[in-house]
């Protein structure tokens, strides 16, 4: 037995050695053709000619930062896997290229793979979109399947609204859900330890209660309209209806619909939301129309990531001399590394300490796109940037679509903080969880004794005591009085005053602006120059992007999980599609409890994204 273990032993050794080698051989091997496909390719990119159509093919979300690495982008493209994000700048890149560009004539919305992204972001593509229309040149819109709430915000902005007869308009509003498990940790015998502070931080609700509380379900309600009504306002503006007639449609649809059978799409059609009803091949013509190509029935179209490879259009910001620092800090708030899309404390100071050792750099613009998370990440970011100041360079925070909680917290040390008019910031408060599973486990036989010098629980198989809670919160507490003190100290306004205001209450960017939380409602634009000016430069300074220092740390950062989802695809064998939703939920799931890696358990979190 003992031979047979030990070459069993082996076995397990060698098997593993061989697949460590066999994953490392295949990511090599889908790296080195990739680059040589990228290559091969550079020299068979489409020209544009006169009249063409530029097609602003968003996929997926828009996104300040893309949250996938380099290499993991590439296996995609190479696998043949859509992508899921968008960056907002490349969006606006391209817009405002084809709007000077006299080969553009027309700019078409496609948005049938086009998944939304919050307030802030649409309007800035809309703003974009409203600045190509300016030109004299036309917008089109179209889509093969209907609009829902983001999609129908941008097209509506088009000079021409298009949708497939079979298609129909569903403006589902704006909705901030969470899931409850009080009773499901009831059911299993789980003990849910919740420590907050602040009335309205429902980040913790879920672990303790059912359903929202008042107090919460009050303050969504109190900012979610805000942005609602500016929704409705703004999309019957650009459509140039009555806000009553939108309305009417958005809330009575049923109503709407029995008027004409059931055929929602000729109720868009007659109360204005659209101007053409047609089908793929019918739209295909009219598009012939507009733009024919020099090729036999094709149409003059380019999309937006084959026009931005094609003219390679130089990047929006350009480093000169002296130099305004921007550092995108973009995702949940995590100890530790991460990848993109995460503002991981060890990565990121990095990213921050380049600035500060960069010469040329005279400030530093820090645009936030965050609901915050590890408390102790937070304010290991925060002290650095503290560093920073301390060298005599202004800081600007510029919020995007949510800088709130440890998103705000990251603000807090700026001289001077830019909001977005519905960017959702505050929720300054801070909220701990702790599950225990003594019981759970006792309910199957499992019990655990023994003997500790010190009256204090470590174990999650042990029930907390009321020692152990009060000194739980008696920690939650103290990180509150930091967070506020910290808001104090930066916003030259008292503890009291930050307290009335704090208490996990969110609020809109206009909001906080009246209240004193932000300085200045602005884009990013506007906070560079304010940068500038604090820095007393002259107006040739450039603006030098800080980037990830080494895109191959990325590559070898890739988890072996999506290593294995990539392959297994690429392979033909669909574990990860839109058939098997489960699984992603899992995955998503996985992914929100591997975030939540705070030393002391403690977050500054917001839930507070729009679904």
């Amino acid at each position: 037995m003992r031979s047979f273990m030990e070459k069993f032993g082996k076995f397990l050794d060698a098997t593993g050695v061989f697949a460590r080698r066999l994953v490392v051989f295949i990511v090599l091997l889908f790296l080195v053709i990739g680059l040589l496909s990228s290559f091969g390719s550079s020299d068979q990119q489409p020209e544009i000619s006169d009249g063409a159509i530029l097609n602003l093919n968003i996929n997926g979300f828009l996104v300040e930062e893309l949250s996938l690495s380099e290499f993991e982008r590439a296996f995609a493209e190479f696998s043949g896997e859509n992508s899921t994000e968008t960056l907002v700048s490349d969006v606006i890149s391209a817009i405002e290229t084809a709007k000077s560009d006299e080969l553009v004539d027309y700019l078409l919305l496609d948005l049938d793979k086009f998944l939304g992204g919050n307030p802030t972001k649409l309007q800035i593509i809309a703003g974009s979109i409203k600045d190509f229309k300016a030109s004299g040149k036309k917008v089109i819109a179209y889509s093969s399947y209907g609009y829902g709430t983001p999609q129908y915000y941008l097209a509506a902005h088009a000079d021409e609204v298009h949708m497939h007869d079979y298609g129909g308009i569903l403006i589902d509003g704006y909705r901030s859900y969470r899931t409850y498990y009080k009773s499901f940790f009831d059911k299993f015998y789980i003990d849910a330890n919740v420590f907050k502070v602040g009335t309205f931080k429902a980040f913790v609700e879920p672990y303790f209660r059912d359903s929202m509380s008042d107090e919460a379900k009050n303050n969504i309600i109190e900012w979610i309209t805000v942005l609602w009504s500016s929704y409705l306002d703004e999309v019957s503006a650009a459509r140039n209806i009555d806000k009553d007639t939108l309305n009417k449609y958005i809330q009575s649809l049923d109503e709407v619909s029995d008027e004409v059978n059931g055929d929602f799409a000729l109720a868009a059609l007659e109360m204005g939301l659209i101007d053409t009803l047609s089908n793929q091949r019918q739209f295909r013509d009219y598009l012939y129309e507009l733009a024919p190509s020099e090729e036999d029935n094709k149409i003059n179209i380019i999309g937006m990531n084959s026009y931005l490879n094609t003219l390679q259009i130089e990047p929006v910001y350009q480093s000169q001399e002296e130099n305004v620092a921007l550092v995108i800090a973009s995702g949940g708030i995590v100890d530790g590394s991460a990848g993109p899309g995460t503002i991981a404390a060890d990565d990121f100071i990095k990213l921050i300490r380049d600035a500060y050792e960069d010469e040329s750099v005279k400030a530093l613009v820090l645009r936030v796109d965050s609901g915050g998370g590890s408390a102790y990440a937070s304010e290991v970011i925060a002290d650095e940037l503290e560093k920073f100041k301390e060298s005599g360079r202004p800081i600007v925070a510029s919020m995007g679509g949510v800088a709130a909680s440890g998103g705000y917290y990251i603000s807090a040390p700026a001289d001077q903080i830019f909001a977005e008019e519905f960017t959702i910031t505050g929720s300054i408060g801070v909220g701990g969880f702790i599950p225990t599973f003594e019981r759970a486990l006792g309910q199957i036989g499992i019990n655990e004794d023994g003997y500790s010098t010190v009256d204090i629980t470590t174990s999650v198989a042990q029930t907390l005591t009321e020692k152990d809670k009060k000194i739980f919160q008696s920690n939650t507490d103290n990180i509150y009085q930091k967070f506020i003190s910290k808001v104090a100290e930066n916003r030259n306004m008292t503890l009291e005053a930050v307290d009335n205001v704090a208490q996990g209450k969110v609020w809109i960017g206009q909001k906080a602006s009246e209240i004193g939380l932000v300085d200045q409602i602005g884009t990013l634009e506007d906070a560079i120059s304010k940068a500038a000016e604090l820095a007393e430069l002259e107006d040739d300074f450039g603006v030098k992007r800080i980037n990830r220092e080494n895109p191959f740390e990325a590559f070898l950062g890739l988890s072996m999980a999506n290593i294995f989802f990539k392959t297994m695809s690429f392979l033909g064998i669909e574990i990860h599609n839109s058939n098997l939703k489960l699984l992603n939920l899992f995955k998503d799931a996985a992914n929100e409890l591997t975030s939540y890696n705070d030393p002391r358990g403690i977050y500054m979190q917001c839930f507070c994204e729009l679904k």
